[in-house]
């Protein structure tokens, strides 16, 4: 066995291992049979097959995202893809579709190197991309950029690898040592002249190429090398490296640079290949299974789902547009908790299900949680099609069991214990103005606006209060009855409620000063514990 199978069974058998160990993972969280084991009808196939042609094939869910990431998205993916099939597995693909298959004749030889222009195209679209962006690049960790190395060096090193064996005369007499009928006569230094002018190759001496030789050495090349080898003009990215490269050939051939390009190429491709049940590389197998198996459905990352723990948390691709888009976003730039944002929390909420979080980081993770507002905005874009929302909603009670949130700490406080020392902490504020809400007619506009309320299945349950009841507690004087009610902590102060408002009450501002009492009392409670 060769360095080539040696390294591809062992690459081969960390890959199959552990990606054997991530789906037993999928199949054995709770609710997966609800993913795994749901019956499949006759309606659904269509709507299975719908999804996965729109989803998976056509990057419908990376569209929504934008038209520059969407691009990119797809040079990689349909670049990738092609190379894979029609080349890495040309022999088993190919050369079984299309008969007289060679990788090194027309159209295959065109098509690799502009299979590998697309992935190279999409790969510094990504690169500008991340770099340009302040927001994307302050997202992007190292796996992001470990995989777009990889990916990039697996087809820049092809390609070098294709320039350098277009210049190679080693490679030329191996080829006439194999395939050819010439002993070194006259036949093979015409064919040699031949392909130095036409083909590119670089041969050490330069009183090689005359017409007399081409012409002979053409017709040579027409009866014994055409039905195998293409005029290499058709590379249309390797063919011009390598005339770029042709000062340096004579160096690079007395080194032999494409065996050292092969055996960077294959490293490459076997490092892929085993880093692929990990991190980010994991992702082009687990987005698309999680978009197909789903068919469009969003039930299944109900609390106890199958996401919650397996195939939907492995389907993040950390691409990071749900923080882009995620609407408390400014709350990290001010608390630089990183937890605030959808993708970095969805990390934790990994760690947290396999009980590797603890102190800050359970903390961080606790008021990550909390901030979230389940505006939907993270599940409505996310490409891998997992709803972040259901997660959210989740984590928010799993983490308040281990690190309890003010508001439930507030609500813990009995009413009197919450009004004997707010006179010794705050000044007269708005919910001490009478002035501030007596106007207020209990229209429910505020109500009716409030995207809280909105996302709310049960109101009286998820939010203790509505808006227009907070004010109409406080026109009765029981401020200290409104600093526990989740509405006052869930508020998003988007302000709507305060624009739409008939009266012109500052029902936002309100809330707001709510909660920073009840904050604040809470501390002094623990001060005086302390």
């Amino acid at each position: 066995m060769d360095f080539l199978d040696i390294g591809l069974i062992l690459a081969s058998v960390v890959c199959v291992a552990f990606l054997a160990r991530r789906v037993a993972r999928w199949r054995s969280g709770p609710g997966a049979e609800r993913l795994f084991r749901r019956p499949w009808t006759a309606r659904a196939l269509p709507a299975g097959i719908k999804y996965v042609v729109l989803d998976v094939l056509l990057l419908r869910r990376t569209a929504r995202t934008g038209p520059v990431r969407w691009l990119a998205h797809c040079l990689v993916f349909y670049g990738f893809m092609g190379l894979l099939l029609f080349h890495a597995m040309g022999g088993l693909v190919t050369a079984n579709l299309f008969s007289g298959y060679e990788p090194t004749l027309n159209p295959w030889q065109f098509l690799r190197d502009l299979l590998g222009g697309l992935v190279l195209a999409g790969l510094t679209l990504m690169v500008v991309r991340r770099v340009r962006d302040r927001r994307l690049r302050a997202l992007t960790r190292f796996q992001d950029w470990a995989l777009l190395f990889v990916v990039g060096a697996i087809v820049g090193s092809g390609i070098l690898l294709e320039a350098s064996k277009i210049m190679s005369p080693a490679m030329f007499d191996a080829m006439v040592v194999e395939y050819g009928v010439y002993d070194g006569g006259p036949e093979t230094t015409a064919l040699k002249a031949a392909w130095a002018d036409r083909f590119g190759v670089v041969f050490p001496s330069d009183r090689l190429v005359t017409p007399q030789r081409v012409r002979q050495g053409l017709e040579v090349n027409d009866e014994s090398c055409s039905a195998c080898h293409s005029d290499t003009a058709s590379a249309v990215i390797a063919r011009p490296l390598a005339a770029a490269l042709t000062p340096l050939a004579p160096a690079m051939n007395r080194s032999r640079a494409d065996r050292v390009f092969w055996y960077v190429h294959i490293l490459f491709c076997l490092i892929g290949l085993a880093a692929l049940p990990y991190a980010k590389f994991l992702h082009p197998l687990a987005t698309p299974a999680n978009l197909a198996v789903r068919g469009g459905r969003h039930d299944l990352d109900r609390p106890g789902g199958v996401a919650a723990r397996g195939l939907g948390l492995d389907a993040c691709t950390r691409c990071g547009e749900c923080s882009l888009h995620c609407s408390v976003a400014p709350s990290f730039a001010v608390l630089g908790n990183p937890d605030i944002l959808p993708s970095e929390k969805l990390a934790s909420l990994k760690a947290f299900r396999d009980g590797e979080l603890s102190g800050l980081g359970l903390e961080r993770f606790a008021e990550g949680s909390r901030i979230c507002t389940e505006c939907l905005r993270c599940t409505d874009i996310c490409s891998a099609g997992i709803n972040l929302q259901d997660l959210w909603l989740a984590s928010k009670v799993e983490a308040a069991a281990s690190v309890p949130d003010p508001n439930q700490a507030v609500r813990a406080m009995t009413v009197a214990a919450r009004s004997a020392i707010c006179c010794r902490i705050e000044p007269e504020g708005l919910a001490d103005n009478r002035e501030s809400f007596w106007a207020c007619v209990q229209c429910t506009t505020c109500t009716s606006v409030c995207p809280v309320v909105a996302v709310s299945d049960d109101p009286s349950r998820d939010l203790d209060l509505l808006p227009q009841q907070v004010m109409n507690l406080l026109r009765m004087g029981l401020k200290d009855e409104t600093l526990g009610a989740r509405m006052v902590w869930s508020c998003t102060t988007c302000y709507k409620c305060q624009e739409h408002c008939p009266q012109d009450i500052r029902v936002a501002d309100v809330l707001y000063e709510l909660r920073n009492t009840a904050a604040a009392r809470l501390r002094q409670a623990e001060g005086e514990e302390g």
